[in-house]
């Protein structure tokens, strides 16, 4: 009988060592959360990442810079042609006058150089196109469109193939 008594005193003692983790509340809930936070992570890498195709963050993020600067246009370099005001054609007795500031794109820093010292030459051109307009061609956008096409053709026949990448209006006041 004796040992019978024993057995259940070591049953109780080894039953009681293996359920004291659990009587704890603190350690308990502190299993609970690390529990919660594991399967939080795991479904979420696992089941909404791939539904989301966002995967490896920091891989598709460079992939999508690349992407980007691939599909941006090379830039140039601005040259302005300065402040140019002219005389419009039109009414002698009203005369109409247009204050223009142009900025030319060219291709590249050396080409910006060559504008540069043909400065005079490019602002003659400019003024002989302005010249010719009327303020009623140039009241509307399909008017200016045309004024900055015919800009742009002109003065891209004086310069090197394919160096004029665009012409800008920076400012344009019909007075």
């Amino acid at each position: 009988m004796a040992d019978k008594e024993e057995e259940e005193v070591v049953a109780e003692e080894g039953g009681k060592s293996k359920l004291a983790i659990f009587e704890n509340k603190a350690i308990l809930l502190g299993v609970i959360v690390i529990f919660q936070a594991v399967v939080a992570i795991g479904l979420t890498q696992f089941l909404i990442v791939p539904k989301l195709g966002v995967q490896g963050a920091d891989m598709a993020g460079n992939a999508q810079v690349e992407e980007k600067e691939a599909e941006m246009p090379e830039l140039g370099v601005l040259v302005g042609l300065e402040e140019i005001i002219v005389t419009l054609a039109g009414n002698a007795k009203r005369p109409r006058y247009l204050r223009i500031n142009i900025s030319m794109e060219v291709e590249d820093q050396l080409t910006a150089e060559v504008v540069a010292t043909r400065l005079p030459q490019l602002r003659d051109i400019v003024i002989m196109v302005l010249s010719n307009k009327t303020a009623e061609e140039l009241s509307h956008p399909e008017g200016k469109k045309g004024l900055r096409d015919e800009i742009y053709r002109r003065i891209d026949e004086k310069m090197p193939e394919g160096s004029l990448m665009n012409i800008y209006f920076a400012d344009l006041v019909v007075q």
